[in-house]
């Protein structure tokens, strides 16, 4: 893809993507064992309640861009492979 290509496709996920999924997107790093140790974690460093990223987490699972497993089958919070894409072209034009 063209810079000017990128540089539309971030316009689009910046407008679509709220500043909560945006930050918890850029936060997945494979060193949280679970979404709760990374949401506890963003709410410590941000003041931001936990309800809210939860919410917003679950939209993020939604639209395909993270996994975390369920209660049932828990497992590693991690950027599925769009949502590694969606990040590359955020920070790519940047």
């Amino acid at each position: 893809m063209e810079k000017e290509e990128l540089s539309v496709f971030r316009k689009l996920f910046l407008r679509a993507l709220n500043e909560n999924q945006l930050l918890i997107l850029r936060s997945i790093n494979g060193k949280h064992r679970s979404l709760n140790a990374l949401l506890e974690e963003i709410s410590r460093e941000t003041k931001k309640p936990i309800s809210t990223l939860k919410l917003n987490a679950k939209i993020l699972k939604e639209l395909g861009l993270i996994d975390y497993g369920e209660r049932s089958n828990p497992k590693p919070v991690e950027l599925t492979k769009h949502g590694q894409l969606v990040l590359k072209i955020l920070e790519v034009v940047e």
